[in-house]
């Protein structure tokens, strides 16, 4: 759902190259030498695609990969006991998790359910000693929304979208043995759909480069961002980042072409802190040109308007998002399906975030406090 880049004509490695899944083995010994995979059950295909998942490998910046300790841990890109906890019943929030089995068991259609806390929004992403050391100042200290703190919560939301652009790279090429037997238009939709994944790895690679010299070098006044405070409970939490191309309105601020560039990205989160709700929308110096734009726009709503816009953009924006309980059972049919019409990437066209009308299924919250950083 995230976008980094737009779809050109994908390249095909030469058998003798090195795979592009990074196993430096090559290309017709690893991914190239699968050809047509028989229709298995949807949990063994699951399976399969899991096998080709990322080698599991710190993800601090390079530099500090020799301080490494431990094990890749479980890292949440949403606090566990700070953000899940504040949504959570009974240990439990609704989040998607898609799957062929599950698409599978609901007939082709992705519906959330009901996941333990310990689980949700996690992903291999550091070792032990930096998921803990590195993320001290946010972890560790009371939320005062510094800058410091609202990169650390940036560096999370981008390291994830790295992983997951990596496992989608990683899984193509089985993706594509799977369909290989399928009608053309299907094959070369899959095609498309892979190419897309490689420009997304290469342009968020670039990204997160970007925010470990940010980390490594404690530049914390690179990072800007809004930061809105609720009262009440936000009942969506979500952390992600993404190339925005509209502001809250739909008014397009960013076009993705097919030059080189590399689109100027952002970061959004809504998680819970000292008992509050907040949600920031952050950028380094570098993408301020788009997303100030964005931000500026939902700065302007009309207080009234602000929860429910928000929710709208963050099920717009990425798969990443996890909900209360209380909330989403208490949803109408229709609310629920406004939920759905708008998270599910296949599902269009999308209105705005400001048109989708979350009002209606986001109540019970006010504006406390809008901060710029």
């Amino acid at each position: 759902m995230t976008i980094f880049g737009t779809a050109r004509k994908p390249k095909e490695p030469d058998r003798n190259d090195p795979c592009p899944c990074g196993s430096k083995k090559k290309y017709k010994k690893c991914h190239g030498g699968i050809d047509v995979i028989p229709i298995a059950h949807p949990s063994q295909l699951d399976a399969q695609l899991r096998s080709y998942d990322p080698k599991k490998t710190c993800l601090a910046p390079f530099g500090w990969l020799t301080d490494c300790k431990g094990q890749v841990i479980a890292s949440h890109t949403v606090s566990r006991s700070g953000s899940l906890g504040a949504i959570a019943r009974n240990g439990h929030v609704y989040s998607y998790v898609p799957s062929i089995k599950s698409l599978d068991a609901a007939g082709g259609r992705l519906v959330p359910k009901l996941l333990g806390w310990r689980t949700a929004s996690t992903f291999p992403g550091f070792c032990a000693h930096h998921d803990k050391h590195l993320f001290a100042a946010l972890e560790d200290v009371v939320f005062t929304g510094s800058q410091q703190q609202c990169f650390l919560l940036s560096y999370r939301a981008i390291t994830w979208e790295y992983f997951t652009k990596l496992r989608a790279v990683n899984h193509g090429p089985l993706r594509a043995a799977m369909v290989a037997g399928m009608p053309e238009p299907v094959r070369a939709l899959m095609a498309e759909h892979s190419h897309a994944n490689d420009l997304g790895l290469k342009d968020i690679t670039q990204h997160k480069t970007t925010y470990d010299a940010v980390l490594e070098q404690g530049k914390w006044s690179e990072c800007h961002g809004l930061l809105i405070e609720f009262i009440g409970n936000f009942p969506i939490q979500c952390a992600a980042a993404w190339a925005p191309l509209e502001d809250i309105h739909g008014v397009k601020i960013q076009t993705l072409d097919l030059s080189p560039r590399v689109p100027q990205t952002a970061t959004l989160l809504s998680f819970a802190a000292n008992e509050k709700s907040y949600f920031l929308l952050s950028w380094l110096d570098y993408s301020s040109e788009v997303t100030e734009q964005l931000a500026k726009s939902i700065s302007e709503l009309p207080p009234a308007d602000v929860p429910g816009a928000v929710a709208a953009l963050l099920l717009l924006t990425s798969e990443n998002c996890h909900f209360s309980p209380d909330w989403y059972e208490g949803l109408s049919d229709e609310g629920k399906e406004w939920v759905h019409d708008l998270w599910h990437p296949a599902v269009g066209p999308k209105p705005s975030a400001v048109g989708a009308a979350g009002s209606v299924y986001v109540q019970g919250l006010s504006v406390a406090e809008i901060q710029w950083l």
